[in-house]
Formats: C-alpha cells, structure tokens, sequence
C-alpha cells in the first residue's frame, strides 16, 4: 500500500546494476515479457541500498519491453524513491518509466 504514495517519498541518485527481461509463462501457452531493473543507492551516508523495479508496459507489450531494454544500460545513473524511515523500501522514479 506505501508504494502508492512513493510520488512523494525523498529522491536520491541511483545507478542501475542489471537490466533483464523477463518471461512470464501463461497457461493458455502464450508469453509476456516484463523488463526487470536492479539498482544501488546511497541515503546520505547511508548504503548501499539495493532494489528491483518491473515494468510490465500497458499495450504492445513484447515490443515495447524489447526496445526499452536497448534504452536502459549498467551503471545508468536513475532516480530512486525511498521511504525516509526505511530506504530499504525503494522503487525506481516515475521518470525511468516515462523514458521508456
């Protein structure tokens, strides 16, 4: 329920540490692909804290993960939200997600 209101959690400067896609397997036999990204970041001096937002897109969804995994590279500097009172409840800005 907390990451709903992560819009307005503090923001810091993170770097992406992976960037996969991945395959969900559906029983009807056809497959989505969702793209997965790892990040670090550091709260003052505070961290490393780690995370992993998903990003299932709305509408032509295989096609559009495919691009945005060209889009997003390792060490890619991104903006993360985390809970004041504990980073280590975290997601990817918004912004990331608008890029793509």
């Amino acid at each position: 329920m907390s990451l709903i209101f992560s819009r307005w959690w503090p923001k810091a400067e993170g770097e992406i540490t992976a960037v996969d896609v991945e395959r969900i397997r559906h029983s009807r036999g056809s497959d989505t692909l969702v793209l997965a990204v790892a990040y670090k970041f550091s709260v003052a001096d505070d961290g490393p804290y780690t995370g992993q937002s998903f990003w299932p897109p709305s509408f032509f969804v295989n096609r559009r993960v495919a691009a945005a995994r060209h889009k997003l590279h390792f060490r890619q500097a991104v903006g993360v939200r985390y809970r004041s009172e504990d980073p280590n409840v975290n997601k990817l800005d918004r912004d990331v997600w608008r890029a793509l």
